[in-house]
């Protein structure tokens, strides 16, 4: 799966580095919000391989609208066990000086610890849309960030790590990153643009058992799971052998996550963190390598969420 051309990735950049400059986080979180409120696109994570714009005039417009919602927010002052990592409990664990953390960075990686925060990422909601009736997110979310240990060979894309080589594409990729979970495609196989047509409430076990609950899907039954000291619901995913009648690609949920390729497993740990529903997504395949399968377990173990 590619990622459909449009300027979000290119805005979702310009977030960071903002952020990473020490930007005001009520500017940027303003910032972001506008973006999403305005933004008919989904977001790019994880897209196979990044694509240049065939229309330079796009870049110009996302630009324009960069600065001028910066200029806003100064004004206003952002069913089948299938085998996988699988739900084994594990606790937080300690602490890692600050001063020893690195940003994650859409990048290869040097093996190393990174701290990843999703805030500034316009997929960080468990709402379709900013405008979705009913559905609210807690301001306390845009304040989590995980720490990970990432081995050699692994790369940066967005909230999120994958395979530097293979990245999370068929038939041996594996990835890892970070979500809300959100409302869902009764058809995963949906139409363009189409919004989720099953509300999901703001709870583990609101998205825990609609992902059961969905008859197009094959998901396992939620069994109760801890990681990184949070409790919550564990469930594996497995994407059709076949997603080629789809006409743009298989999404069981928005905004964040679609399939990345047929046959592709998913791994999901959706937690509790002190009222806030987080999703820690880890993928892979059949074809996955013992080694790199075992490289991405140890991410997941080294897991430390800061609330």
């Amino acid at each position: 799966m590619s990622v459909r051309p449009n300027p979000d990735h290119a805005i979702s950049e310009w977030l960071r580095q903002e952020a990473e400059a020490g930007a005001p986080e009520r500017l940027l979180m303003a910032t972001r919000r506008q973006l999403e409120s305005t933004n008919q696109r989904r977001a790019w994570w994880p897209a196979r391989r990044f694509q240049e714009m065939n229309n330079p005039l796009r870049f110009a417009v996302a630009a324009a609208a960069v600065v001028a919602i910066a200029v806003v927010g100064i004004n206003l002052m952002l069913k089948q066990g299938l085998s996988g990592p699988g739900a084994n409990p594990t606790a937080n664990p300690s602490p890692i000086p600050s001063a020893s953390l690195v940003t994650l960075h859409d990048a290869a990686l040097s093996a190393g610890t990174y701290v990843v925060n999703p805030s500034t990422h316009p997929a960080w909601t468990a709402c379709p849309q900013p405008t979705t009736p009913g559905c609210r997110d807690p301001a306390t979310a845009d304040s989590i960030r995980f720490i990970i240990t990432v081995p050699e060979g692994w790369a940066g894309v967005g909230p999120a790590v994958w395979l530097a080589t293979a990245q999370a594409a068929p038939p041996g990729g594996a990835s890892l990153g970070f979500g809300r979970g959100s409302w869902l495609h009764s058809d995963p196989c949906e139409k363009e643009f189409s919004l989720p047509d099953v509300k999901v409430g703001p709870t583990v076990d609101d998205f825990a058992n609609a992902l059961a609950d969905n008859p197009n899907l094959e998901v396992t039954a939620p069994v109760d799971v801890t990681l990184a000291g949070y409790s919550g619901k564990y469930v594996d995913l497995q994407v059709p052998s076949d997603i080629s009648a789809c006409p743009t690609s298989y999404f069981p949920w928005e905004p964040w996550i679609y399939a990345q390729g047929p046959s592709q497993r998913w791994h999901l740990w959706i937690l509790d963190v002190n009222g806030v529903r987080v999703v820690v997504h880890s993928t892979d395949y059949a074809g996955t390598s013992p080694q790199h399968r075992a490289e991405l377990q140890a991410i997941v173990d080294s897991i430390r969420i800061e609330p």
